[in-house]
């Protein structure tokens, strides 16, 4: 077994323009890290969506032996709908991040495609959901 070793924080360096300031360099790190975050947020809302997505389906075939037809279909029909509103939240924050952000040096997933693949994947659960009620 090792002994703890305590880490010690690194020295904070900071990024300096020719006159001395850095001010203006890191406001335009700071940028960049936000959007790199709200890239990341998009994507969890994504796979969260998925993931109701996948748990309403696998509800209404695994479950079918546990619980009545109705409320299999009714909970199955509550988790796609959870899907649509995340996929919501993440076209939602998407587009909030956009309009605070003035204009980052690093660029951004094109709208058309963060708005397009949440589109497709509503799309994806109506059928599903229609699934669940005839199937």
């Amino acid at each position: 077994m090792q002994a703890h070793v305590p880490r010690h924080p690194r020295p904070h360096r900071t990024v300096t323009e020719p006159d001395g300031s850095g001010s203006e360099q890191r406001t335009r790190l700071a940028e960049d890290r936000t959007v790199l975050a709200a890239e990341r947020t998009y994507a969890s809302w994504l796979r969260t969506g998925l993931a109701f997505l996948a748990s309403g389906l696998a509800a209404q075939r695994v479950l079918h032996d546990v619980l009545p037809s109705l409320q299999l279909r009714v909970l199955a029909t509550v988790l796609i709908l959870c899907a649509v509103a995340a996929f919501g939240a993440a076209t939602w924050r998407d587009a909030t991040v956009r309009g605070r952000l003035p204009e980052p040096d690093i660029s951004l997933l094109p709208r058309a495609l963060t708005a397009g693949l949440a589109v497709l994947l509503v799309l994806v659960c109506l059928p599903a959901a229609i699934t669940v009620w005839l199937g």
